[in-house]
């Protein structure tokens, strides 16, 4: 969350540029989310206010200035703007009016035995840039005629944010913690807007790694996976040596000219560092010589099942299987970390995998779910290590989501898996809130679930042709027949047995 602070001489004219149109009219949606008391409270909010309601406020943030002719240095007007990166949790407008109560308080405007100012909070649409947001506008000039003192502001509202982004599972900053999760810098965010990305492309790298790591049975072929995902992939070996890989690196590809922007893996999220990737895959030491081998190379040097595309039936056992390890997992005691947090990586994968191929380059609720399961599965200093065994379940149907044939009547199939990934989100919210996680119970729960019902109609109304961005459905009568696997990033030619990549 990211938190910025102007100051001014008008409440008035505040009040009348957050009710217009913007500087580009980027304004829409106007309405008040909260007020404290001194302009009416809750009995302010909504929308469809009158010409003369907003004057009305703006009077109201102006009247103790007036009355009592305090004039602090810099205005009497305080004006705090809260936004989300792009491609963040969206939260209600109940949500937003918590926060805002919260940054009042931490600002010394309103609470327990100190004289109240005149504020409130006005929301609208996204930004242009896709950014949610919420401005507060407050008197700086208490009801008494005194001043609100603001030299603590600064730091105030950083540690404001940070709490924010703990609480309501949110992507936290560069610069502040957040549980295994790397905050984003500010240039990363200005080039999203700039080049009006849906989201940061570190966040996406990420949701990539993740599923990619989920869907593979051993690091070889999460090497082949990886480089078949259309990224750049760089290895990192143990300092004065080639036989042993140590960490790696992820980019997209340079546009323009532009170098590309590597990240590491503890730099996409704690959980994706090479040696905590490790714990969930199989290998012997064959296997791992053989993994050297594939990091050493440009392609793929043995493909394996990741190269076998799958077929419609497939659909209906990821549904089974999912039903499976719900079942399972409502037996697993909240108090159980590891396994909980074992099931959130394996979900988060299979959300991710299922995002890539439905939704594209444009994320939305099966991209969001994987964001919050990540959140979900990050362990806090001193917690157990995340179970591997937990639903390996996930990590079959996250395959299946990655490289399965689409055809004309996969999407009931569809429809009845949303079904249980629904059931997978409840039961994965359900133990955060018994554990008292009450905000990350909501991320999971509340809207996405939500979201996903939306989804679950769009299957068994849509036309299957209409669904799947970026790919060509294939030809019932020929299993190949038309076949792009968007995942994967690469076209099959020949058997399902003989296929290989192309780079």
């Amino acid at each position: 969350m990211i938190a910025k602070v102007t100051s001014g001489s008008s409440g008035r004219g505040l009040v009348r540029y957050l009710f217009g149109p913007g500087q580009a009219n980027e304004h829409f949606d106007q309405r008040v989310i909260t007020a404290g008391l001194v302009l009416g409270g809750e009995a302010l909010t909504g929308g469809n206010l009158s010409s003369q309601d907003i004057a009305d406020i703006g009077a109201g943030l102006d009247a103790a200035h007036e009355g009592f002719g305090t004039n602090p240095k810099g205005g009497h007007i305080f004006h705090l703007s809260l936004s989300l990166p792009p491609g963040d949790r969206q939260l209600s407008d109940d949500q937003w009016a918590e926060i805002a109560h919260k940054a009042m308080g931490a600002l010394g405007l309103e609470g327990e035995g100190m004289q109240p100012a005149a504020w409130l909070a006005i929301g609208h649409g996204t930004s242009a840039h896709g950014n949610q947001h919420i401005h507060l506008a407050a008197s700086l000039v208490r009801v008494d005629g005194s001043r609100v003192n603001t030299w603590h502001s600064k730091q105030a509202l950083s540690r404001l944010c940070a709490e924010i982004e703990t609480d309501y599972a949110l992507t936290p900053i560069e610069g502040r913690a957040g549980r295994g999760m790397p905050g984003l810098s500010r240039a990363e965010l200005e080039r999203t807007a700039r080049e009006q990305l849906a989201e940061p492309r570190r966040n996406t790298l990420a949701r990539i790694v993740r599923e990619v790591s989920v869907a593979s049975k051993d690091e070889a072929e999460f090497v082949r996976r990886l480089r078949g995902s259309d990224v750049l992939l760089r290895p990192r070996f143990e300092t004065g040596g080639k036989e042993m890989v140590v960490g790696y690196s992820v980019a997209f590809k340079a546009l323009d000219g532009d170098p590309p922007i590597w990240f590491g893996g503890g730099k996409l999220a704690r959980d994706l560092t090479l040696p905590n990737l490790r714990q969930f895959w199989e290998g012997s030491a064959a296997d791992r010589q053989l993994a050297v081998i594939e990091w050493s190379a440009t392609k793929a040097i043995a493909p394996g099942r990741e190269a076998v595309i799958g077929i419609p039936d497939d659909w209906r056992r990821a549904v089974k299987a999912i039903e499976s390890a719900v079942e399972k997992l409502q037996e697993v005691p909240a108090s159980d970390l590891a396994a909980w947090r074992g099931a959130s990586r394996e979900a988060a994968g299979l959300f991710a995998a299922w995002s890539r191929r439905l939704e594209g380059d444009t994320p939305g609720p099966m991209a969001a779910a994987a964001d919050a399961l990540a959140r979900s599965a990050q362990n806090r200093p001193g917690d157990p290590v995340p179970s591997r065994h937990a639903v390996a379940n996930f990590r079959g149907v996250a395959a299946i989501a990655a490289q399965s044939q689409l055809s004309n009547k996969s999407p009931m199939a569809w429809a009845m898996l949303i079904d249980q990934l629904g059931r997978t989100l409840r039961t994965i919210g359900e133990a955060h809130d018994a554990r008292g996680e009450t905000e990350t119970a909501r991320a999971l729960v509340d809207n996405l679930s939500r979201e996903l019902e939306v989804l679950h109609d769009r299957f068994e109304t849509s036309s299957p042709h209409e669904l799947i961005p970026g790919e060509r459905m294939a030809d019932h009568r020929n299993p190949l027949s038309g076949y792009e696997i968007h995942v994967a990033h690469h076209r099959g030619r020949g058997s399902s047995h003989d296929r290989g990549f192309e780079r």
